[in-house]
This record gives structure tokens, sequence and C-alpha cells, in this order.
């Protein structure tokens, strides 16, 4: 999957259009297989990628190191087409919680 490069603006800055994060996120919950499981399965993506707050933590709150992580996980998503593939490729031996 193709994802355009995330900035720290796109999570101070309103849209019309969905910001990149936004569509990762999306594409991890799909990817996790939706529901209950997409959402544990994009919440273990994102600190595999370095995203070290819990879900309480706004990413507005740090934005700079919220584009650090949903970058990695772009380029995670150049290389991978299951949830396996995905956390292989950020660094985690591929085993999902």
């Amino acid at each position: 999957m193709h994802f355009d490069e995330v900035h720290s603006k796109h999570f101070v800055t309103l849209s019309r259009t969905p910001q990149p994060h936004v569509l990762m996120e999306q594409a991890l919950v799909a990817m996790g297989g939706g529901g209950n499981d997409g959402m544990n399965f994009r919440k273990q993506a994102l600190a595999a990628a370095g995203w070290s707050y819990d879900g309480l933590v706004p990413f507005a709150k740090h934005p700079d190191h919220a584009a650090q992580a949903f970058n990695k996980l772009r380029l995670a998503f150049a290389k991978a087409d299951t949830p396996e593939q995905l956390l292989q490729a950020l660094g985690i031996n591929g085993d999902l919680i």
C-alpha cells in the first residue's frame, strides 16, 4: 500500500480530506481484522513503529514523534501484505498478540 509522507503539521491541521496518518490507521484496523482485533493490531503496530504513548495521548501532543512513527509504518506498509509481514517489517518477529 502507498501512503503519502506524514508531517508534524498534519496532526494540528484540520482538513476535509483525510490526512495520511488517518488513512494508515484505517488500514491497520482493517488489516488486523476490524473491530477489537483490528484496534489491538493498530495499537501493536503503532508501538512497534515507535509510538510509546497509550491510547489516551493524542498524536497532536507529540506531533514530531507521531510523524516519525507513522513514516516508519508507511515504509513497512510498502513491504507488507499481511499483519505478520507488517510487524516483521517493523522489526517484530511477526507474532500477533
